[in-house]
């Protein structure tokens, strides 16, 4: 058995209590007497839980009002699809090992752990509720964009090329263990795709489209044939939270950090610019942004990455991403009008931003 709750009914106040005083949110005097919950962000789904803690104490103010509490999903089959690729544990590894060593914006992480026997996590975070959501459908604007690019390079620069070296364990995107565990859902789920959403797909994909269905694992190995660091690995604006012009708040604080893994650094721009800016704006500022990256990289201590080999890593990533969005299109519930937004403006997106930059010539 775990020694933590692995379900919203599991929580006491007596474990509350513990998790706080020991990440010194709480003083040895304060104590949760009691607390309520309500599920937030669609309460379960595909892949986990979420829910809202609001507490009380027996002293007024001793400890923060409410905690975002996320737990692996109840359902053991969603489960074992979010296990598969190791995400429950990825996020617990990140807030137990690399968190409490960088400067970055993040939500504070009172408690996370994994059970490996059951496949369950928590992980208790700070509650950034006066933060704005990054509009994933409607797109950010291009100083969004750079908000995001600051905050992520100090994570980049940090394990820039040595990301193996600190953290052995963790995911590569280029490794034989990673390519078998992620391909399967893709090439199951491409031709569900051009099905559902035939009018997304140009000629010049529809032709390419085999080529590239064959050619994945070269594309994850390309992927890690060029200079590797720790990345976030999910840059969705669903994953950003803005502080706006509140003084008291910082310009944008990075979310859900599952997907951590050592990749190409452009993995986590082209994320961001194909599925949360929309075409006319990524096409307007993505000169910009990558020579806004690299000089970010420079400032952060990053010596010898050209805006060439920036380019060049961006486009190999573009099209990468594109079967990400494809596998969304081809695989997930678009029977709510949500849904189906989200499937048609990443394909339309992505399908754009490779499109553009003539990435579809980079399959082998």
């Amino acid at each position: 058995m775990s020694n933590f709750p692995q379900a919203p009914d599991d929580i006491t106040c007596e474990w509350l209590t513990t998790i706080l005083r020991d990440s010194h949110a709480l003083s040895d005097e304060g104590q949760v007497e009691a607390f309520s919950s309500i599920y937030i962000g669609g309460g379960v789904g595909l892949l986990g839980m979420v829910i809202r803690v609001f507490l009380n104490y027996n002293q007024d103010l001793t400890g923060p009002e409410s905690l975002v509490i996320k737990f692996a999903h109840h359902q053991p089959e969603n489960r074992q699809i979010a296990n598969n690729t190791r995400l429950y544990e990825r996020e617990v590894t990140f807030f137990n090992e690399i968190a409490p060593d960088l400067t970055i914006a993040m939500p504070k992480c009172h408690f996370a752990a994994y059970d490996e026997a059951s496949g369950g996590n928590v992980v208790v975070l700070e509650d950034l509720c006066d933060y704005a959501l990054g509009d994933q459908i409607g797109g950010i604007s291009a100083d969004q964009a750079r908000m995001v690019i600051e905050s992520l390079t100090p994570l980049h620069a940090k394990f820039w090329d040595r990301g193996e070296t600190a953290f052995p364990e963790m995911f590569r995107i280029d490794s034989d263990d990673f390519i078998n565990r992620s391909t399967p859902g893709f090439l199951g789920s491409w031709e569900s795709a051009l099905e559902r959403f035939p009018d997304f797909f140009p000629d010049p994909l529809v032709d390419a489209l085999p080529q590239y269905v064959s050619g994945l694992n070269n594309i994850y190995k390309d992927m890690g044939n060029r200079t590797l660091t720790v990345i976030h690995g999910d840059v969705r604006m669903d994953n950003a939270l803005f502080g706006g012009s509140k003084p008291e708040l910082l310009p944008v604080v990075l979310i859900d950090w599952q997907n951590v893994m050592i990749s190409n650094p452009l993995y986590d721009l082209a994320w961001m610019t194909a599925t949360s800016m929309t075409v006319a704006t990524r096409r307007a500022c993505e000169k910009d942004l990558l020579n806004h990256y690299v000089a970010c990289l420079q400032k952060s201590g990053v010596e010898q990455y050209t805006l060439k080999q920036c380019e060049q890593d961006y486009d190999i990533a573009l099209l990468f991403i594109l079967h990400f969005t494809i596998l969304i299109a081809g695989a997930f519930d678009i029977s709510e009008e949500k849904g189906r937004t989200l499937a048609e403006t990443g394909l339309q997106r992505s399908i754009a931003a490779a499109l553009d930059r003539d990435c579809l010539s980079l399959i082998r």
